[in-house]
């Protein structure tokens, strides 16, 4: 696990489940303030197509605005099941430790700095 003692590897599921936590509660409160009831009202009272399409449309932004937060969720559901099975700390791509610092920074990444470097370079080259 990368040179981590069992201490330092416990306060980092602490905080892992700690955000994931707290990512939980805003996902369910902006549902709830920004869909909610008034989604299922809006939707009873669409005249035609083209308002249901609307209120269709409506709900699928405000839930595309979650996104970063699901990928966030996700990211750190891996990081806990990496910790379970003893290769927290390791980089996916290449194998080698993260860097106790980037670990300490962002807990979650399963990239070391050189590999995220390179997949975000990649990334870049795809999108133009």
């Amino acid at each position: 696990m990368a040179g981590l003692d069992p201490k330092k590897l416990e306060e980092i599921k602490e905080r892992l489940l700690e955000r994931k936590r707290l990512l939980w509660l805003e996902v369910k409160e902006q549902l709830k303030n920004t869909i909610g009831d008034g989604y299922q009202e809006m939707l009873s009272t669409a005249r035609d197509e083209e308002d249901q399409a609307t209120v269709s449309l409506l709900a699928e932004t405000h839930l595309a605005l979650l996104g970063p937060k699901r990928q966030e969720l996700e990211a750190i559901e891996e990081a806990l099941i990496r910790l379970e099975n003893g290769t927290y700390g390791e980089c996916e791509s290449c194998g080698r430790p993260i860097e106790p610092r980037r670990l300490e920074v962002m807990p979650e990444t399963p990239f070391c700095r050189a590999c995220m470097s390179q997949k975000e370079k990649l990334a870049k080259a795809a999108a133009r």
